[in-house]
């Protein structure tokens, strides 16, 4: 099976994007999803923010977990894991890609995210 890769919806009306790629219409300009054609998000994204949480916020999340917004494209901001040790590694702005995590047969993946290493060793 091959990695699926981070998409997002881009909009032939309007050109505004929108996440997940899968959405119903446009969030800028409501135009209907046949108007919506899938685009691999650009690597790098941005770290724009960061929290370490000690509560389960979702099924399966594994405490503590790093929590962050990644702009995923310009203007696009999204929730994520951010897959390192501890936020001690982490700087606002720095560089991340999108990593897919399998899960057990009977759960599906996820997408994380983690600092690329030239950031972490910087």
């Amino acid at each position: 099976m091959s990695t699926p890769t981070l998409e997002l919806a881009r909009c032939n009306a309007c050109g505004g994007t929108s996440f997940p790629a899968e959405v119903p219409g446009c969030r800028h300009c409501g135009a209907a999803k046949a108007q919506l054609r899938p685009e691999a998000c650009a690597v790098p994204m941005r770290l724009l923010n960061f929290a370490t949480v000690y509560s389960p916020l979702a099924p399966g999340l594994e405490v503590p977990a790093v929590i962050g917004e990644v702009e995923l494209a310009p203007g696009l901001v999204e929730e994520a894991r951010i897959d390192v040790p501890d936020e001690t590694v982490l700087a606002l702005g720095m560089a991340l890609a999108p990593v897919w995590q399998t899960a057990a047969a009977d759960v599906p993946g996820n997408w994380v995210f983690r600092p690329l290493a030239r950031e972490v060793n910087a």
